[in-house]
């Protein structure tokens, strides 16, 4: 909630053109012949404290339970969405930290499944977290950056190896700012942090959130680099911190936080507002050193998309990126009082690198109507929606979006004035259809949620008793031999004892295959075989992965072999009756080299 300083900058970018798509608001059939993203609104049901005071929200997802985690304002919600009816379980987990905070912030670890949630309590931040989606919390040490404002917390793998002394495997950052950035790092799960670490560089002032590579790289997305976008990093575990810069970037006169995603093969994304207030996103194969494919979003949705703020970036498998951001088609300064246009969410999406992008609308109505004010806490209207909004991926590869909803009720409608548009209801854009982040499951039906109208959000049309947050989204009855036959014909089927053979797929894909495993079966064995590698790597490095019921992928899988060699292999015992999918994933190299696959029950 912090007063913005920002400064004036010049156009440049190329423009890439896509289809637009919007959401559909009834309940949807799910086809595999759709392509373009759709989501459906789950408004959060009214009985919950704090509904309607969402502002700047904070999603996070677990990637072993599938909870979502949600928090605004003073309370945490875990979202359950049930892979049958599409129905979604909101509760209430918020922890007594969080009871009070300035600024609130939550980060959910979708590796540990740790949750940290809280916020801002004066000059550091009053945290908790929690191994167990809410269920119970444990109170963190005071976390503490040196500055006061504007806070993030994020967490991932150490850089190298963890520092002498730590005794958890992953790092935790919080950062904040006060005119510079600051950082700190916890090697002990998040219960205390060490002495804060400036950002040197081009970069301060206010920032996005803090988000760590595969690898261990940490970045923190910034606007206020020079005149650019851009941000700090660290590749020491926060040791230092310095910063990076998006040539071809400019920094708008007013506006909000930009945003980072992260695929698996370490390669950066950024998304950003503009100096002309389009959207704006590029991507680093180089850790931030070098930045390529410069995009203007503005052009792949018709009619053009000329403002945007709030973005908030997403990622999947390697290639897999969706952005997502308030947008109007409105032209003129949307941060001036004399604005009267209409703002909507937008997500963008690319399966290629960022080499095209795919723009729909996600909400069914307005999501805030007439001007924002980016003026912080000296504002006196136009703030409803604070600072930011939140985008994520679930287990199964949807895009999830987490803001706050200022236009409900009488607004939403065609007659809705600015003048109604006050609200900030907390509620979560889902992708019900179309291709997703994970190439696994592509051209599989996902479940269609029922909608929750936005314009009456009383009615808790979400809620399900139902829930069962335990059943794979990609699972199916018909999986199992026994009910009647091939589920799959299309991925092709492993005969117990005998070798298969075929050619990897490009860096970050995969080559499928399915085995039938009986009822009463002991031992279900597999053995990959790739080329062979020469004394210092692999090329291509294949890993071998497999899941009972549905295609596994390196963030979803029952079990897997994934060394530095093409030798891998994977043994269950009392594997269960079902059809268990065998997937070969590139993890690096050339595509089309031939490996043999054998699979063995006994």
């Amino acid at each position: 909630m912090a007063h913005r300083r920002l400064v004036p900058s010049v156009l440049a970018a190329a423009v890439l053109a896509a289809a637009g798509l919007a959401l559909l608001s009834a309940p949807l059939t799910a086809s595999a012949s759709v392509t373009a993203p759709v989501f459906t609104s789950l408004a959060a049901p009214a009985s919950l404290p704090n509904v309607n005071n969402a502002g700047e929200p904070s999603l996070g997802v677990n990637g072993t339970s599938g909870a979502l985690m949600y928090q605004s304002y003073a309370s945490t919600y875990k979202i359950i969405v049930n892979p049958t009816t599409g129905a979604a379980t909101w509760s209430n987990v918020t922890p007594m930290t969080s009871t009070f905070n300035i600024d609130p912030i939550l980060w959910t670890d979708r590796t540990s499944g740790r949750t940290f949630a809280g916020g801002l309590a004066g000059e550091c931040s009053a945290l908790s977290y929690s191994d167990n989606d809410g269920g119970s919390w444990q109170q963190m040490g005071n976390a503490c950056a040196g500055v006061v404002d504007h806070e993030s917390i994020g967490s991932g793998a150490w850089k190298g190896a963890a520092p002498l002394g730590a005794t958890y495997n992953r790092a935790v950052y919080y950062c904040a700012q006060n005119g510079n950035d600051a950082c700190a790092t916890s090697s002990n799960g998040g219960l205390t942090f060490g002495p804060p670490a400036l950002v040197g560089g081009a970069c301060g002032s206010l920032h996005g959130h803090v988000k760590v590579a595969p690898n261990g790289t940490a970045y923190l997305p910034n606007s206020h680099c020079g005149g650019k976008q851009g941000g700090g990093i660290t590749t020491n575990n926060g040791s230092s911190w310095s910063s990076y810069v998006i040539p071809g970037s400019t920094e708008p006169v007013t506006g909000f936080d930009p945003s980072v995603a992260i695929t698996p093969d370490n390669t950066v994304y950024e998304a950003w507002q503009h100096g002309d207030n389009h959207p704006y996103v590029a991507r680093s194969t180089t850790g931030g050193s070098t930045w390529d494919r410069v995009t203007d979003l503005a052009g792949t949705y018709d009619p053009p998309i000329v403002n945007s703020t709030f973005q908030a970036a997403t990622s999947g498998d390697n290639g897999r990126v969706a952005v997502a951001y308030l947008g109007s088609t409105t032209p003129g300064n949307p941060f001036s009082s004399a604005w009267h246009g209409v703002w909507d969410l937008f997500v963008s999406t690319t399966y290629d690198g960022g080499l095209t992008w795919t723009t729909v609308k996600a909400s069914a109505d307005p999501v805030q109507r007439g001007w924002m004010c980016a003026d912080g806490t000296t504002c006196n209207s136009g703030r409803n929606l604070l600072d930011f909004i939140d985008a994520n991926t679930t287990k199964d590869g949807r895009v999830v979006v987490g803001y706050a909803d200022g236009c409900i009720n009488a607004c939403a409608s065609a007659s809705g004035t600015e003048a109604q548009s006050t609200s900030a209801y907390a509620t979560v854009a889902y992708q019900s259809d179309g291709r997703n982040l994970v190439a696994a499951n592509d051209g599989t039906a996902p479940p269609s949620p029922t909608a929750s109208p936005s314009a009456s959000p009383s009615a808790s049309p979400s809620a399900s008793p139902s829930a069962s947050p335990t059943t794979s989204p990609t699972s199916s009855p018909s999986a199992s031999p026994t009910a009647g036959g091939d589920p799959d014909p299309v991925t092709p089927t492993l005969t117990s004892g005998a070798t298969r053979s075929g050619t990897n797929a490009a860096a970050g894909g995969y080559v499928y295959y399915k085995v039938s495993v009986p009822s009463g079966a002991t031992k279900l064995t597999l053995n990959l075989t790739g080329p062979s590698c020469s004394i210092i790597s692999c090329n291509p490095d294949l890993d071998l992965l497999t899941k009972n019921g549905s295609k596994p992928t390196t963030a979803s899988k029952d079990a897997s072999s994934e060394t530095g060699s093409n030798t891998e292999n994977v043994t269950l015992n009392n594997p269960g009756a079902g059809w268990w999918y065998v997937g070969i994933y590139t993890y690096s190299g050339a595509a089309g080299k031939a490996f043999t696959i054998k699979a063995t029950v006994t």
